[in-house]
């Protein structure tokens, strides 16, 4: 019996291997020769749209999906409704994949599109393939206002970003402070802007990155991340409405991360447009002789001593603080009865408290006494405008006295009737050199020689003096002013925004609020239209945000200027 169970379990066995050979031949069979014809029988195309969400914020982007399925080769015509969206970035994938012997084949087309204003909005694909138009499935999309904050029952989203001005309004003169916070509850990679942050209108400095800070804040109950992605101290030219314009955004959101691999997925969006009203200042009440500061303004005065010998100095220190424009602050005191003065400027130092602008000078003025006794050093004041109080004032350091002890030296004073000797008188003959010679040649050679030397001194001096005049007329200080504070500049928005500033004066076209045509047709020289061109390339290329960017702005600039193409309208 047990010889017979062995005989039979050794036929299943080779029973059991010739199915699993036959098998393996049918799989092999239909992989090899079945499957082109099942796909071109069976598998009908497939035509798609999808979407991470249907319900997007204005500012905030999402993910549009076109799906191409058993249709290689097919072409996706137009995507009605997209023209409400701006379009951030594209990208491709395809996959192929065998279930019961059938190939199917798939194409996916992922956009990053972002609203562009509030509304409810319907999307749907066109397709052309194998000489057929055909249609995907149609999504309605709402797109509502950003909410970064609570908003009755509306919490605030995940990941948003604002713009915060310190003043919605200001007085020419007057800076203001541009912060850009990011807040997420997303772990993230990086983050960047993909637009150049220019305004127009305004001066611009970038605060470094390691004036940025970071931290957690508390929004509806929930911890957020709040990183400060760039500040700005920006400085209006002109008074009236400033925009300051929404700018892209990326933010790279980790998805995954697994020992030293990590994955994550970009995410966009735009930042708040807002708009700053310049005002200019009030005529009424302003002081004849009004510093041009703008902003509050604090003085704080010290004397090094009040009492001296003749001889000797003191030493006034001062600080000239607040939340005011001090850049054309040069020197504080001009002329001081009694003293000798000698001006200089120490220290200063810019920075943003509580999004709000801030600044100090240091002066050290150094004072001569020219004679004894005690001395009045009179008031010092410095007028100027407050914005909060909406009038002039004047900062002030009380005078003092200081008294200067020692006598004076006597002058040494010569006279001579006071003199009581005798004064012995000696007489001098004339010696003649002359003499045996023609006098009346040598005097009339002598004047035609003082005759030509004044003549062309005269002749020297009207060259000089006619090429002085003609190079006056040529001469324009604006630009070199401009280039000198553009190559002094370490931030690559301020140099951009200083060089368009020269293009502006030169050519009458902005970079910024004209196209690429406009502008290359309004710059007369084909050279100079072609670099400037490559330098609004370079503002919009990534590496123009790397640590040496600017750096590498101010070599492709020193290539135009100076350069008579350049300045070719001052010389008209």
């Amino acid at each position: 019996m047990a010889g017979k169970i062995r005989k039979i379990s050794a036929w299943g066995v080779k029973l059991l291997t010739l199915c699993m050979l036959a098998v393996l031949l049918a799989i092999l069979s239909a992989v090899l020769f079945g499957t082109p014809m099942s796909v071109s029988a069976a598998q009908e195309p497939e035509f798609r749209l999808d979407m991470d969400s249907l319900n997007l914020q204005k500012g905030v982007s999402g993910s549009l999906v076109v799906s191409l399925i058993n249709a290689k080769d097919a072409q996706i015509i137009d995507i009605e409704g997209l023209d409400n969206f701006d379009q951030l970035s594209q990208s491709q994938r395809t996959s192929t994949s065998i279930i019961n012997g059938v190939t199917s084949y798939r194409e996916d087309i992922s956009y990053i599109i972002m609203p562009k204003a509030v509304g409810q909005f319907t999307l749907k694909a066109n397709i052309q393939y194998n000489g057929k138009n055909y249609e995907t499935n149609t999504l309605q999309v709402n797109v509502r206002e950003i909410s970064n904050t609570t908003n009755g029952d509306e919490p605030a989203q995940d990941l948003f970003i604002k713009t915060v001005v310190s003043n919605p309004e200001a007085y020419l003169g007057e800076k203001i402070v541009v912060a850009y916070e990011l807040y997420t509850r997303y772990n993230i990679e990086n983050y960047g802007f993909t637009d150049p942050v220019t305004i127009d209108g305004v001066i611009t400095k970038e605060l470094p990155d390691d004036q940025l800070k970071a931290e957690y804040v508390y929004i509806d109950g929930n911890r957020y991340a709040m990183y400060e992605v760039r500040k700005l101290i920006i400085d209006p030219i002109k008074s009236g409405v400033c925009v300051i314009p929404s700018f892209n955004f990326q933010v790279n959101v980790m998805t995954s991360s697994s020992g030293f691999f990590s994955s994550s997925t970009p995410m966009y969006l735009l930042t708040e447009e807002k708009e700053l009203t310049v005002k200019s200042l009030p005529s009424e009440g302003k002081p004849k002789n009004f510093s041009g500061i703008v902003g509050e303004l604090k003085l704080d005065g010290r004397y090094s001593r009040e009492e001296l010998n003749y001889g000797d100095s003191l030493v006034l220190y001062i600080t000239a603080s607040g939340n005011c424009n001090l850049d054309g602050l040069k020197n504080i005191i001009g002329v001081m009865p009694g003293f000798s003065v000698y001006e200089t400027q120490k220290n200063m130092a810019e920075s943003v408290i509580n999004n709000q602008y801030n600044t100090q000078k240091d002066f050290e003025v150094i004072l001569v006494p020219e004679k004894t006794g005690n001395l009045s050093v009179p008031l010092v004041s410095i007028s100027y405008f407050n914005p909060g109080a909406g009038k002039y004032e004047e900062a002030k350091i009380q005078g003092t006295t200081i008294s200067v002890l020692g006598d004076m030296p006597q002058p040494n004073n010569y006279s001579v009737g006071a003199q009581t000797g005798a004064i012995e008188t000696v007489n001098v003959k004339q010696v003649n050199y002359t003499a045996g010679r023609n006098d009346d040649y040598f005097n009339i050679k002598k004047a035609t020689v003082y005759f030509v030397l004044i003549v062309f001194a005269f002749i020297v001096s009207a060259v000089v003096f006619i090429w002085l005049i003609l190079s006056r007329k040529k001469q324009d200080h604006t630009l070199d002013d401009l280039y000198k504070r553009l190559m002094k500049s370490e931030y690559i928005n301020e140099i951009y925004d200083l060089f368009n500033e020269m293009i502006k004066y030169c050519y009458k076209v902005s970079l910024k609020a004209n196209s690429q045509n406009t502008i290359m047709n309004a710059l007369p020289d084909a050279n100079l239209a072609e670099k400037v061109a490559d330098i609004m390339s370079f503002m919009e290329s990534p590496g123009a945000r790397e640590d040496k960017g600017y750096a590498e702005l101010k070599e492709r600039i020193k290539t135009i200027y100076p350069k008579k193409s350049f300045v070719a309208r001052l010389s008209l």
